[in-house]
Parts: structure tokens; C-alpha cells; sequence
């Protein structure tokens, strides 16, 4: 937890000295400060923004991941993510909210203005502004998702608000559409007699002004899938980015690659949090375990994904002796807790133990059978944090299709859509640079479980196949768990573990959970500290405005 606190620290420190700078009333005026910094500070400000926004989705303890896995039960985790108990003065909530909307939102609006507003004469930045754009639009549509209204248009504006209303979220989805439309005009307007051009301060796509136009129509596709099922009015312009087909596509992936650095740190964060620490904290979900190993009777039952031993690694040897007596332990070594659970073994340390995260998604160590206990040099935390993916853009294309908004076999696309994810593991597993022999999964493996699904696919209804489709997509994206929470809200898919219900083989655990969080609350600090802040929200009945419930 020390090397994420620290590097948030290092950010907010580099935003704090950049933002008091551009408080200064002659910042922007090159003819009179000869000091100024403002083509320095554009690369800056984009690789901050850009880790910033990392760090703030994925499985870390100061990303949205790290209570939304637990939601959508695929990690258990112990504290307030458990019986979903967040709430807004938690470390993650605060933490999320702060790299997203303090250090991200606030280090792009400077870039924008920075590269807009230059002297008379000179040349603007329209890649930087562009890019700026549509990360800025990508920043916000993620807290409206998971957050709902938020201040937005008196936002970032001190000198004018220094009390931002929280806007309604309907109204700030368009604006954000608009937003990205922008951000490809500057784009694709931008020329080579710019003084300043995103190269290697781009850690996403290294300054390729076609890679972000592709991401963006994407991230449009996203949005509007997640509007429809509230306004059908958008099904043309999904129709028009299909038909268009400027879109993600395999290599294109919306991610930031973390390496093996470890002064200064850039391992990926779940990676130094479970690995580095040897202290791990997030279990497995049992629920989750048992959907890929098919061992669920009414989801996938008897097909086994091949993907299992690269998403965990079990510590435990098939038979060994867990450090503590375990709530859950299976005779092939997997060891886990339960969510919402108050039984007898809760407490028992298990970090020796325990079924931890594998080399997919964090870089960490591929379940070679040998029971490999973890720590800082078992695997190399060379990882990407996947925002937005191939795989992704094609789970949205199958939906799309099978609802009738767009042309397409949906089979088919289910077909591709699970190829892809597997792709990536295999890509992803092989870069790692590891010192562990890992096998890639084979086209033979990969076959006969694509065959497997597509069995139960055909076999179903259309809420059946609906069912199908958004599990595969909620199995696909372990590690950023922000779409399954959009996708279990709009569909009700995948279908989830209900402690209250679904005991099973758990008969001996006493649950006490509480109701889904349909939205997250608010931080409180902003509501403490902000007279226009609305009360803190009931975050069980509370939904965004494209949530159809």
C-alpha cells in the first residue's frame, strides 16, 4: 500500500505545483514571462492525466476495480466492499475520486486551455487538445457510470465557482459526446507546423493522432450503448459508427502498459499491492471460480475455461495444509473466503494460502501446478491496465446485434468476441518477460470452449443467450470490472452470487448482506466541504440516468 500511496503523492504533488502555477494571472502570456512553461507542461500534464485515470479503474486499492470486483463477485475482498457496505468516507471512494476528478479532469482542462490559448500568432496545440478532449470526455463518462451527477459545468472553474453545482447526469452525457467529437476535429485538424507534438509523454498510443480517433468513435459506441436502452433516439448514430468502421481494433486497445521498474515504481498496481507486499488482500471469488471451472449447475456447467490458470494462481499444492483452518478450501489447493460471510474462519490469516490474482491481469505468476508461494520477484508486474479493448468493442458489437440495432450474426461476433479475449491473454501472458516457462493457450483449447458456449447459446432463449453473451463479457474483463457493473445494471447480466439465497454448499456461512449499490455514494469530503453538494445519496436506490430499472 506504501508504493501506491506514494506514487498518488507523486502526483498530486507534480498537479499541485502545476495548478498553482497556472493560478498566476500571466501564466498564459509567453511575451512577458520568458520562464514560462507551458510546452513543458503539456507532456506533463498528459502523462499525469494519464496515470491518474489508470490508476483510478482498475484492481488497486485507490481504484474504482477494487470494490466493483467485489460487486460483481469477482474478488472478495474484506471491509467495507464486503456485504456492500462502501461508503463515502471510504480510502477508495476518496482515493478514486481524487486521481479521476482532483489530479485527471483538472490536469486536462489545464491542457486543453494551455493548448488553446497561445500568443498572438502562434500556433495552437490541436493534438494536445484533442487528446485532451476526448481523455477528459473517457474521465467523466467513467465517474457519471459509476457516481451519477457530478459537478460538471461550474467544475475546474475557481476563480468563477468555487461551490460547483453537482449537474444532473443526463445533461452531462451529451456534453460529453459533444466533447469527443471536438477532440477528433482538433485531431484531424491539427498540422506538423504544431511546436509541440505527443510523442513518448503519450503512455497510451505514443502520439498516433489515428489510434485516438479509433478509441474515441469507440468510446462514443460505448456511451451510446449504455444510453439506449433509456433513449432509442441514439440507435442511429450507433448504426453510423458501425457502418463507419473507424473503430478499436486488434493492437488498438485502450491501455496503459505498466513495466518492471522498481525505482521509480511502474509495475502495474494490483501487481505491487498483492506481489511486491506479499500480503495480498483480494480472495477470489468462489462464485466466479466456479462459472470457469464449470462447476456452476445453471451457467456453463462442464465447460471448463482455459483461461483459469492465468487469471489465479493457487499458492496451495493439491492436499498441502492452508496457514489457518479455511472457509473454503478444494482439494486442488483453491483456497478462498466468502462474500457477505461471518463464519468461524473470517479471521484467520491466509497470505501463504490464498488463491491470489495471476499473470493475467497484474503480471504476476502463472498456475504452473507447484503451488508457488508469491512475492515481490514472482513475476514482474509487466501488465497493461485495459480501459477499453478490442474484445470489449466486439461484447458491445454482439449485444447491439442481437438486439436487432445493428446488422450482424450475433453468434458469429460472440465467436470472435471470445477469440479476442483470449488473444490478449495469450499476448499479454507472453510479455511479461518472466523468468516462469508460460504456455500459450492453444487454437485446439480455445476451440473447444468457444464450442462449448456456443452449445449453450444455441440450447437457450433469447434471455438465455442475452445471459450467455454478458457473462462471457464479464469473465473477458477481469481486472477492470467498470463495464460488468454497467452491464449487470442496464441487463441484469450476468447473473451474480446472492449470499442470501444462493447458499449451497455454504450452508454454514451466516450472511448479512445488504442490497446492491446501484450507484456509489459521493465522497463525503466534498459534500462536508461544499454548500452547493446535494445530501450524501441512498446508493441502493439512487440510479444513473441510463440505468432502465
Amino acid at each position: 500500500m506504501k508504493i501506491i500511496i506514494n506514487r498518488i503523492s507523486l502526483i498530486a504533488g507534480v498537479t499541485a505545483m502545476l495548478l498553482f502555477t497556472s493560478c498566476s494571472d500571466d501564466f498564459f502570456d509567453i511575451n512577458t514571462d520568458p520562464n514560462n512553461p507551458t510546452e513543458a507542461a503539456l507532456s506533463q500534464l498528459l502523462t499525469n492525466s494519464q496515470v491518474a485515470i489508470a490508476g483510478a479503474s482498475g484492481l488497486s486499492t485507490t481504484g474504482l476495480s477494487s470494490h466493483l470486483s467485489v460487486f460483481m463477485h469477482q474478488t472478495v475482498r474484506r471491509g467495507d466492499p464486503d456485504r456492500y457496505g462502501t461508503q463515502g468516507n471510504d480510502f477508495m471512494i476518496n482515493a478514486a475520486w481524487q486521481q479521476m476528478y482532483d489530479i485527471a479532469l483538472q490536469d486536462l482542462t489545464v491542457m486543453i486551455e494551455s493548448a488553446e490559448n497561445v500568443g498572438e500568432g502562434e500556433i495552437p496545440n490541436l493534438e494536445y487538445a484533442g487528446i485532451g478532449k476526448i481523455l477528459k470526455a473517457y474521465a467523466y463518462a467513467i465517474m457519471v457510470d459509476v457516481w451519477g451527477d457530478l459537478p460538471f459545468s461550474e467544475a475546474h472553474k475557481l476563480a468563477e465557482f468555487q461551490a460547483p453545482k453537482f449537474d444532473d447526469d443526463a445533461q452531462i452525457y451529451p456534453q460529453l459526446l459533444a466533447m469527443i467529437d471536438a477532440g477528433i476535429d482538433n485531431i484531424t485538424n491539427s498540422t506538423n507546423a504544431e511546436p509541440k507534438k505527443p510523442g513518448a509523454d503519450d503512455l497510451i498510443y505514443g502520439g498516433s493522432n489515428s489510434a485516438w480517433i479509433t478509441f474515441a468513435k469507440t468510446l462514443k459506441l460505448r456511451m451510446l450503448n449504455n444510453m439506449r436502452m433509456v433513449d432509442s433516439g441514439v440507435e442511429s448514430q450507433i448504426v453510423a459508427l458501425i457502418n463507419e468502421g473507424d473503430l478499436i481494433g486488434a493492437g488498438d486497445d485502450f491501455e496503459l502498459q505498466f513495466g518492471s521498474s522498481i525505482s521509480p515504481d511502474n509495475r502495474h498496481n494490483a501487481f505491487t499491492i498483492e506481489y511486491a507486499s506479499a500480503n495480498p488482500i483480494y480472495y477470489i471469488s468462489p462464485w466466479f471460480w466456479d462459472i470457469m471451472q464449470g462447476n456452476n449447475p445453471d451457467i456453463l456447467n462442464g465447460v471448463v475455461d482455459p483461461r483459469v490458470p492465468y487469471y489465479f494462481n493457487k499458492q496451495l499444492q493439491p492436499g498441502e495444509a492452508p496457514q489457518n483452518p479455511a472457509e473454503r478450501l478444494d482439494a486442488d489447493g483453491f483456497l478462498t473466503i466468502h462474500f457477505g460471510s461471518s463464519g468461524p474462519f473470517q479471521a484467520g490469516a491466509q497470505q501463504n494460502s490464498q488463491t491470489v490474482l495471476g499473470i493475467y491481469p497484474c503480471g504476476g505468476w502463472y498456475d504452473d501446478g507447484s503451488g508457488t508461494k508469491i512475492g515481490a520477484t514472482t513475476g514482474t508486474g509487466v501488465a497493461p491496465e485495459r480501459m477499453l479493448t478490442y474484445y470489449t468493442r466486439l461484447f458491445i458489437e454482439t449485444e447491439l446485434a442481437f438486439d436487432g440495432v445493428i446488422d450482424g450474426d450475433a453468434r458469429q461476433l460472440l465467436s470472435d468476441a471470445i477469440q479476442a479475449s483470449f488473444d490478449k491473454v495469450n499476448s499479454v501472458s507472453q510479455n511479461t518477460g518472466t523468468s516462469q516457462t508460460v504456455p500459450t493457450i492453444t487454437q485446439e483449447d480455445i476451440d473447444a470452449y468457444i464450442a462449448g458456449v456456443l452449445a449453450e447459446y444455441d440450447a437457450g432463449d433469447d434471455d438465455r443467450k442475452l445471459e450467455v453473451i454478458l457473462t462471457q463479457k464479464w469473465i473477458a474483463g477481469f481486472g477492470n470490472s467498470i463495464d460488468a457493473y454497467n452491464d449487470y445494471r442496464r441487463r441484469g447480466y450476468p447473473v451474480l452470487f446472492d449470499p442470501n439465497t444462493d447458499v449451497g454448499q455454504y450452508s454454514q456461512i451466516t450472511s448479512s448482506a445488504t442490497p446492491f449499490l446501484v450507484s456509489l455514494p459521493w465522497r463525503a469530503e466534498d459534500l462536508n466541504l461544499n454548500p452547493n453538494a446535494p445530501p450524501q445519496k441512498n446508493p441502493t436506490a439512487d440510479r444513473v440516468f441510463w440505468d432502465p430499472n
